[in-house]
């Protein structure tokens, strides 16, 4: 799996807050799939977070680069491929939405337990090193401890 991660469970180790963006792989002849992810105070539960979300998407993305935004404002995130908003998770409360500050990670993993078509396939270790690429990576924002305007 290869993802684009904001976390802060460096200083909040299994209290942390998390937003991400993961290709999770595919299976020959089926699309690839993207998840999204939002994850609250050291709780992903789906039913008050809504924390995962799957999609397949109309692009092989060990193609070509692709533009993947996440876009974290006060009153919302929305995370867009090639500038196509694909989720929109509305802040509806202070305890369902990240506030912290967070640390922007990129990252390639073995997530074969759970990721392609439930843990039915596994990485296949013959085809390493596993690479994944990052190009014209642009972070745009204000600092957390700046007054609110």
């Amino acid at each position: 799996m290869v993802g684009l991660n904001l976390s802060n469970d460096e200083i909040h180790p299994g209290f942390h807050d998390e937003v991400d963006m993961e290709f999770l792989g595919t299976t020959f002849g089926k699309p690839y799939t993207l998840q999204t992810n939002v994850y609250i105070r050291g709780s992903g539960h789906g039913k008050i977070i809504g924390r995962e979300m799957k999609f397949h998407i109309w692009f092989d993305p060990t193609i070509d680069f692709h533009h993947c935004t996440i876009l974290w404002s006060p009153k919302e995130i929305v995370f867009l491929v090639d500038d196509v908003p694909i989720r929109r998770y509305p802040r509806k409360s202070d305890a369902t939405f990240p506030l912290r500050p967070m640390w922007v990670n990129g990252s390639i993993w073995d997530a074969s337990s759970w990721a392609t078509e439930d843990g039915k396939y596994k990485a296949d270790y013959r085809y390493q090193p596993f690479v994944a690429k990052y190009t014209n990576f642009k972070a745009g924002g204000c600092s957390a401890y700046a007054q609110a305007w």
